[in-house]
């Protein structure tokens, strides 16, 4: 049986959907501490320099750069949502360093659903050949169909929701010591 690019799309969406609830889930009662809450003196975090919020960058992948913050791991969201967007529809000329960071979890939080809602209405309104072509795949994954992008960033919003639960629970189980 062949897939139908509307049975396509559905399904890119309600995996969008499954993921977005994730992290809606485990932000809803999110507060300020534990945004701003740095499990490991190693993990990526976030700083304040003069004013300004700026996010670490890992020189590598390993695991020994520790367990991200879930401030970080929320710029992170922002950053390669913000990537996607730009290098697909805008000039694709976005840097890492221009992806605004936030101190305040309230901003972060706000500005995620500001994402969501953006891609929500490009799943929704992206023609079938625009979906099915690599006229849009730019960053970071150049030249394959739209849905294949689509796909991972489902994937990379419910990894992404993941840590923050994961970071969520462990907050949690230090403050009851």
């Amino acid at each position: 049986m062949n897939t139908t690019i509307n049975e396509l799309r559905e399904n890119i969406k309600f995996q969008f959907s499954i993921s977005k609830q994730l992290l809606e889930y485990h932000l809803t009662s999110l507060d300020s501490e534990e945004y701003l809450w740095r499990p490991y003196k190693n993990g990526l975090h976030i700083h304040n320099q003069n004013g300004t919020w700026y996010a670490d960058w890992p020189e590598s992948e390993d695991y020994d750069i520790g367990t991200a913050s879930i401030a970080w791991t929320m710029w992170h969201i922002s950053y390669w949502w913000e990537m996607v967007f730009d290098y697909a529809f805008g000039k694709g000329t976005l840097q890492r360093q221009d992806i605004v960071c936030y101190g305040d979890v309230e901003s972060a939080k706000e500005k995620l659903v500001s994402l969501i809602t953006r891609w929500e209405r490009v799943l929704t309104e992206l023609s079938d050949n625009n979906f099915l072509s690599i006229k849009y795949s730019k960053w970071p994954l150049a030249d394959v169909e739209f849905h294949k992008m689509a796909s991972w960033l489902n994937l990379e919003l419910m990894k992404n929701a993941s840590e923050i639960g994961y970071c969520r629970f462990h907050f949690a189980s230090e403050q009851k010591k």
